[in-house]
């Protein structure tokens, strides 16, 4: 339950130092760890056409590199270049990391997105079957060139760790990234970050856009 609502145009976007507190603790938990293994969740909500689709996956996350996982795309990163396989095209495309992307597909920049381009509050703390999160507003300094208008992010107070971002965007389609397990401190192999073309159909299409 919140015990504080703070509405968009009732607040003066600014850096609030309590929120920055806790957001400082939370990218510092994931910068300790030498890896992280997230079981999660992901949710399409389009406003406009009322589409709502929910997948499941999981992300390997050490420092820049990270591999995600869900039932019809791979995403993998060295930490240079980005590798995205779709499973029904059988095409891989190459890119460089997009250090200024915030989204799922780009999960080490979750959890240092607020450090630039964005003012921070902290609206107030939620309670989700017995644990307590700290929820937090990242609003876009630049509101022209961003995609969204607002991203909320859900922090556990005890452990400092990720349970939720929502982006809403301004094209009326929301992203909700929700964690079913959270893994710190696991040991991942190097050749995970990175793609292995034995491992995937011999006629695969690649294609690099670098």
């Amino acid at each position: 339950m919140f015990i504080v609502s703070v509405s968009f145009a009732q607040v003066e976007l600014v850096k609030d130092p309590a929120a920055k507190k806790i957001l400082d603790a939370f990218s510092k938990k994931a910068a300790q760890s030498k890896g992280v293994r997230i079981k999660f969740s992901y949710t399409t909500d389009n406003r406009q056409n009322d589409y709502h689709d929910t997948q499941k996956g999981y992300i390997f996350l050490e420092g820049q590199k990270f591999k995600v996982i869900i039932p019809k795309t791979e995403i993998i990163s060295d930490g240079k270049t980005v590798w995205t396989y779709m499973k029904e095209d059988n095409e891989v495309t190459l890119s460089e990391t997009d250090t200024s992307e915030v989204s799922i597909f780009n999960p080490a920049k979750l959890f240092t997105a607020y450090k630039h381009g964005f003012k921070y509050l902290l609206i107030g703390e939620e309670t989700i079957e017995n644990a307590k999160y700290n929820v937090i507003d990242l609003y876009p300094e630049d509101t022209e060139n961003n995609p969204y208008s607002i991203i909320r992010l859900k922090i556990n107070k005890s452990t400092d760790e990720i349970y939720s971002v929502k982006t809403s965007g301004k094209s009326g389609i929301d992203y909700t990234f929700q964690v079913a397990e959270y893994k710190p401190n696991i040991a991942i192999p190097e050749e995970l970050f990175k793609f292995d073309q034995s491992k995937y159909p011999d006629d695969i299409e690649i294609t690099d856009m670098r």
